[in-house]
């Protein structure tokens, strides 16, 4: 785009003319010459159509445009400055918002879940199951046992040291880079409306919640049956009994995340998994049919090590996909609002929605941004009104 600066002078030429003008020198009724400049803009336009080759001339052409540059599809200076200044004096990423409160508070529903699953569950049933003198542990009869061998490779500087453990920290890490890559939304600049992302907070939000329904079900489980653990790890504190408190410092006094010995039924390893394969599936992570095959392998080869290692029994492996499927089953059908009450309500309203995050409602046209366009063109046409008198 160009401005047109009219200046008079008293000498009777003047250098070049400008490009593209009708007419470089003019004469004035006084006789005085009258020149017009024309200044480059193209450089702050940015616009790949007016961008002039600098090799030839650059610094005094003119281009057809008008004074205010505001085109019909918003590709104009103006326009683009205009959702500039918006964007800026409009930021809503910030820290402190109600979207992120939402999201901290279904982070800290999970830690408390957690905890209060290590205190009221795993506490209670590392007291509860039976004591032995025998060197080895005294299993149940269990089909698992009897098709899967023994095997159980150490990982170092993996919480527990087992595959299953390993596992669900990848599932754990997939989920997480997803909601980083679809934290952020892709608005529109005129509508306003999300158009990609977004969703990364409603993400995490379900992984959170989740979690939560596998630690509270499961820790009204784990505790109420003592069954002879058959871990040959917890073999050296199996003999001695022990009382609460003892079982409170062995399971919570080590360290995050608390752990136990003889918390089976049921395992909140393989519920974990499930509930990570639920999440991925339902925001699209596993459309691509090669990746589907790979974390489902990768989701087996934990479920695998989970008997091999004997942390569970088969039956609790068994129980952890009956509530891996319908717990998601559950949430999800009060999440889309297909079931009504007040945990449903609830639920909706905690979860951080993409259309939350939008600037602006797709019905509000004449929106700040608007208003701020307008303002931007009433003041240039003023400005260039100046230049010209």
């Amino acid at each position: 785009m160009s401005t047109w600066i009219q200046s008079s002078s008293s000498s009777s030429s003047h250098g070049s003319s400008t490009e593209g003008s009708s007419s470089s020198e003019n004469k004035n009724t006084n006789g005085n010459d009258v020149h017009h400049v024309g200044i480059d803009l193209t450089v702050i336009d940015g616009s790949e159509e007016e961008k002039i080759n600098c090799d030839d001339e650059c610094g005094i052409i003119s281009t057809n445009s008008s004074y205010s540059d505001i085109s019909s599809n918003g590709g104009g200076y103006y326009d683009r400055y205009s959702r500039f200044q918006w964007t800026q004096n409009n930021k809503r990423y910030t820290i402190f918002t109600t979207n992120n409160f939402k999201v901290a508070l279904s982070f800290c529903m999970w830690f408390a879940t957690y905890m209060f699953m290590g205190i009221l569950g795993g506490s209670v049933a590392y007291m509860h199951f039976p004591r032995t003198d025998a060197e080895f542990p005294k299993t149940l009869p269990d089909f698992g046992y009897d098709v899967i061998p023994y095997s159980c490779p150490r990982i170092p500087h993996v919480p527990h040291g087992n595959v299953q453990s390993c596992v669900l920290f990848i599932l754990y890490s997939i989920v997480i880079a997803g909601v980083i890559v679809r934290w952020r939304p892709r608005i529109h600049p005129t509508t306003k409306a999300i158009t990609w992302g977004g969703d990364g907070r409603l993400i995490i939000q379900e992984l959170f919640h989740l979690n939560c329904l596998i630690f509270l079900t499961r820790t009204t489980t784990v505790g109420l049956t003592g069954l002879p653990q058959p871990n040959p790890k917890c073999t050296v504190i199996q003999h001695l009994p022990v009382t609460y408190d003892n079982a409170l410092k062995f399971v919570m006094g080590r360290g995050f995340p608390p752990h136990a010995c003889g918390d089976l039924i049921y395992s909140g390893h393989v519920g974990c998994t499930l509930v990570c394969m639920a999440v991925l599936h339902r925001n699209g992570f596993l459309r691509n049919r090669i990746a589907r095959v790979l974390v489902w392998a990768v989701a087996i080869v934990g479920i695998y090590f989970t008997i091999s290692c004997r942390s569970h029994y088969s039956v609790d492996v068994m129980l952890a996909f009956y509530f891996g499927y319908f717990l998601p089953e559950w949430y999800y059908s009060r999440s889309d609002g297909k079931k009504d009450g007040r945990v449903s309500r609830w639920i909706r309203w905690l979860e951080v929605r993409p259309e939350d995050l939008e600037m602006h409602h797709s019905d509000d046209k004449q929106s700040n941004f608007s208003k701020r366009q307008i303002n931007e063109v009433n003041l240039y046409e003023k400005y260039a009104y100046a230049i010209n008198v």
